[in-house]
């Protein structure tokens, strides 16, 4: 079974996920590529063209540009929600004084000292950069990061881990 027909698949779970936000989408396709028609309010909102990349990942395009590079199948019903409601970043860290909190963005904001890059013309020419998610986020003194960690309903994890968690993961 291909990735298009497991996501097939999810769909009942993914529209009982959306109702509360009168949201609902049809997945179509076959083989390695198909196609997402969201409904909003009981009409055709948006339709992104979706192909698989790996067993478990796919790429969302719109318009002939990918706007979401590698998102895993289970994480597809969250990003749909976010399409649509508030998003609030939450900020993970791991190493040293900060380990295992986690913290809000005016928290983190009280301890960063500058923030990341805007990528955002560079990705709209197509030029691979990091994720939307990491433009214009806080750094934050003795650790890695932003790292993209995972995403939520109405919520988007960041982590920031320091060098020695870094080596110890990547071993």
């Amino acid at each position: 079974m291909n990735l298009i027909n497991k996501i097939q698949e999810l769909e009942g779970t993914i529209n009982e996920s959306l109702r509360k936000s009168n949201i609902s989408i049809k997945i179509i396709g076959k083989e390695n590529k198909g196609r997402i028609i969201i409904s909003k309010d009981k009409k055709t909102n948006k339709n992104f063209e979706i192909e698989e990349i790996s067993s478990s990942q796919i790429d969302i395009t719109e318009n002939g540009k990918v706007i979401e590079k590698g998102l895993f199948k289970d994480y597809l019903g969250k990003w749909i929600y976010n399409l649509y409601n508030p998003v609030e970043y939450l900020y993970t860290f791991y190493g040293k004084k900060l380990n295992g909190k986690v913290l809000t963005r005016e928290q983190i904001d009280k301890i960063s000292n500058g923030l990341t890059e805007d990528y955002s013309k560079e990705r709209a020419e197509g030029l691979l950069v990091h994720r939307k998610e990491l433009d214009n986020q806080p750094i934050v003194d003795e650790y890695l990061g932003p790292m993209f960690e995972k995403i939520d309903y109405g919520k988007i994890y960041l982590r920031y881990e320091t060098q020695e968690i870094y080596d110890m993961l990547s071993a």
